[in-house]
């Protein structure tokens, strides 16, 4: 029980440090920055390991997998990349990797970026509230789209446009910057500050904040 209780207050802890940055940079922030970063990196290598182990290593050498094999001399050609006479052989599997990212991010940004858009309806028909927002969708994305066209000169008509596109741009980072304070993660840790025993932490960050800036200003 003592063990959870000092766990659940170092959590509160370690929120209110990492918010501390709002105020300004500390080293309470670093702290945990670097904690955070260097865990993360962990568990990432961790992972990582433990897949080429499982997923290629292992049926690869022991299986005779002739797939993983080509796989694993892919991989290990990227490190030729330290020895200057076999440089150029390192990217040949760079070269590879950007080409199928390339073709599986266009693949999948096609339907959902460009088709779904064209798809978006007629302005003409029985329904004028669908009339009216694919008006404003089909709006919004060309004058977004003129707003990011920097190769000719824009004049007094495309100007307003490419303005209207930029309030666009601002209205849909407002809703997704909203949705995500908004969201499960952001809300919890908010109202775990607010409940046992996790405001004793914030009530002792707060005055504790409050001594700095008055020494502070005192100081000054």
């Amino acid at each position: 029980m003592a063990y959870e209780l000092m766990g659940q207050i170092v959590f509160a802890a370690i929120i209110l440090m990492i918010w501390s940055i709002l105020y300004k940079d500390n080293p309470f922030y670093k702290l945990v920055s670097s904690v955070s970063v260097g865990l993360m990196l962990a568990f990432w290598l961790k992972g990582g390991l433990e897949s080429l182990a499982k997923d290629v290593f292992t049926p690869a050498f022991l299986q005779g997998n002739l797939a993983r094999l080509l796989v694993t001399a892919l991989g290990l050609m990227i490190f030729l990349r330290f020895f200057k006479e076999l440089n150029f052989a390192s990217k040949w599997p760079i070269a590879i990797l950007a080409g199928v990212g390339t073709a599986i991010a266009v693949k999948g940004a096609i339907p959902s970026m460009i088709l779904s858009q064209i798809n978006t309806g007629t302005f003409i028909g029985p329904n004028i509230v669908n009339n009216v927002n694919n008006f404003i969708v089909w709006f919004g994305i060309i004058a977004t789209l003129i707003y990011f066209i920097f190769s000719f000169k824009r004049g007094p008509i495309t100007n307003k446009i490419s303005k209207i596109g930029q309030v666009y741009m601002m209205i849909s980072f407002g809703v997704i910057f909203g949705q995500a304070v908004y969201g499960a993660s952001v809300m919890a840790q908010m109202l775990y500050l607010l409940t046992y025993p996790g405001y004793y932490v914030t009530i002792i960050s707060v005055l504790v904040l409050i001594a700095y800036v008055i020494y502070s200003k005192m100081k000054h």
